[in-house]
């Protein structure tokens, strides 16, 4: 996927030339380590929580239909389907 936004991050000189060494060490350009931390810390960790919710959703033994269960998320988003 072609990268289309643009951030400014700026570092102290120390913090980037480890940076710098680490990302010539590795072959990789700063921004690409940078991108790659950031997807380790905050975008695969939220997909997994995603992941663990639908999980959770699909292991529920509910007795009602999907168009009740839509009324009920509908009317009160919080409430767990498997309580009164």
């Amino acid at each position: 996927m072609p990268f289309t936004k643009r951030v400014e991050v700026l570092f102290d000189p120390e913090n980037y030339r480890t940076l710098e060494q680490l990302a010539r060490s590795q072959g990789k350009t700063v921004g690409a380590l940078v991108r790659k931390a950031v997807e380790q810390q905050y975008v695969w960790p939220a997909m997994e929580r995603r992941r663990a919710a639908v999980d959770e959703l699909l292991k529920m033994e509910i007795d009602i239909s999907w168009e009740e269960a839509k009324e009920v998320i509908e009317k009160d988003p919080g409430r767990r389907l498997d309580s009164p």
